[in-house]
């Protein structure tokens, strides 16, 4: 069954009886009504999507939206999101977190579809692959005017074989006929998603990069980081900032730093976050190098810890738009990523930064803002931690560049892009459903 956009099944309603009335009795005074949004994700851990979401739902407030924000249990070791008081409903949905399983994505789904005819939403957003196929069905069931996907970046490779990838490449096909916009993070994962893997037409997407608060970054203290470590200035401190789970590659980097750290006593590696491959990280350095590769666990305090580093290091394999480069540019301090993903659309020109005459070490690609190199290389990612921790200079010139490319993330503005699109379906959604209703339909 095919749902294109604008022809979606839609229940009547204020519009209803637009036709009937007499002009005079269409004009009120009263204020327009708020916009229901219910936004659906697995699992509110310490990770981007669900920052994300909680951003986006404390945001929209202020616009005109009320929120209902749905969502899963965690799994096992995983470390939930500090929501506190987030200013709308959250609620739990038995069955909706990982892993996929038939009995638990069935109950899931009743779930939902209950939910959404008890809510009768505007809006359904999804984010997340479970949360977006099983949200998107029950949205479509439920009869929901407006579905909106969220790709953060994607499983369509890397993360299962050729028969799983496939499989869930003809799914997100499917998927997207009962979606009224996908929204990507950017150009690049836009482009892959419309070409490369045919998802969908590329008019049916739009772009919205990730918000932060960037203030807190901008202005954290500095030196308590260093301090605890026992570290002075003089020390080149490179930091790494995420879950250690397989995706994200954390031993290649562990192998590049070291590389580059039996060369150059100054240096040391800081890794922020937990999860499933500590081990592997452990195993991966180096016993003479273990004073200088500190594993600091999941940390409340992120603006003072990027306040004391020099260097940014992520070593992904597949990314959508990493939050901690944007936290890192916000914090002025340059990133060294690898070129995957949604990761090198945030490395923008920029005609401020001073152009440099040196040579990139070997397979390296210098942006204003740091550096690009291929994942799974750890060669080329010594060469870049080298190339930067050798010079000062540039580090700095780099981490101005990239305090001006945070603007582009900064929260406001996501906030007003997504009321902007929601306002546009919704009201692309009125005028179908009043052209019908003046064509007889």
């Amino acid at each position: 069954m095919s749902f294109p956009l604008g022809s979606q099944i839609l229940p009547f309603g204020p519009l209803d009886s637009l036709a009937s009335e007499p002009p005079s009795q269409r004009v009120t005074s009263s204020p327009p009504r708020k916009l229901k949004v219910v936004r659906i994700i697995a699992r509110m851990n310490v990770g981007g999507p669900a920052r994300h979401c909680l951003l986006l739902g404390q945001g929209l407030a202020a616009e005109g939206f009320e929120t209902l924000l749905l969502t899963g249990d965690l799994d096992e070791g995983e470390v939930p999101l500090d929501a506190g008081d987030p200013g709308f409903r959250i609620e739990r949905v038995p069955g909706l977190g990982r892993p996929p399983a038939p009995s638990d994505d069935l109950r899931a789904l009743a779930a939902l579809v209950a939910i959404l005819r008890r809510e009768r939403p505007d809006i359904v957003h999804t984010h997340t692959a479970k949360a977006g196929a099983l949200g998107r069905i029950a949205a479509r069931v439920a009869g929901v005017p407006v579905v909106v996907h969220s790709f953060h970046g994607h499983v369509l490779s890397g993360y299962f074989g050729p028969l799983g990838s496939l499989a869930v490449t003809l799914a997100e096909r499917g998927l997207s006929r009962l979606t009224s916009r996908i929204v990507t993070l950017s150009p690049r994962l836009r482009d892959d998603l419309a070409g490369r893997y045919r998802v969908a037409p590329r008019e049916r997407f739009s772009v919205v990069p990730l918000g932060r608060d960037l203030s807190v970054f901008r202005h954290a203290r500095q030196g308590r980081l260093r301090a605890t470590l026992g570290l002075g200035g003089d020390a080149i401190l490179v930091g790494c900032v995420g879950r250690l789970v397989p995706i994200k590659d954390v031993p290649t980097l562990v192998r590049a730093f070291t590389n580059v750290a039996r060369h150059d006593p100054r240096l040391h590696l800081v890794v922020v976050g937990d999860g499933t491959e500590r081990g592997a990280v452990e195993a991966a350095i180096d016993p003479e190098l273990r004073e200088r590769i500190h594993l600091l666990g999941w940390r409340r305090d992120l603006p003072e810890i990027y306040a004391d580093l020099d260097l940014l290091a992520l070593s992904s394999l597949n990314e959508g738009t990493p939050l901690a480069i944007i936290e890192a540019f916000a914090s002025g301090v340059p990133v060294v990523a690898t070129s995957v993903g949604g990761v090198p659309d945030m490395f923008v020109d920029d005609p401020q930064a001073a152009p440099t005459e040196e040579a990139a070490p070997v397979g390296v690609r210098l942006r204003p803002q740091g550096a690009l190199v291929p994942a799974g290389d750890a060669y080329a990612l010594a060469g870049a931690i080298e190339h930067y921790a050798a010079r000062a200079e540039l580090r700095a010139q780099a981490g101005a560049a990239a305090r001006r490319a945070a603007e582009d993330y900064a929260a406001a503005r996501l906030v007003t892009r997504v009321a902007e699109l929601y306002r546009e379906l919704v009201h692309d959604g009125d005028a179908v459903r009043c052209n019908r209703l003046l064509q007889g339909r």
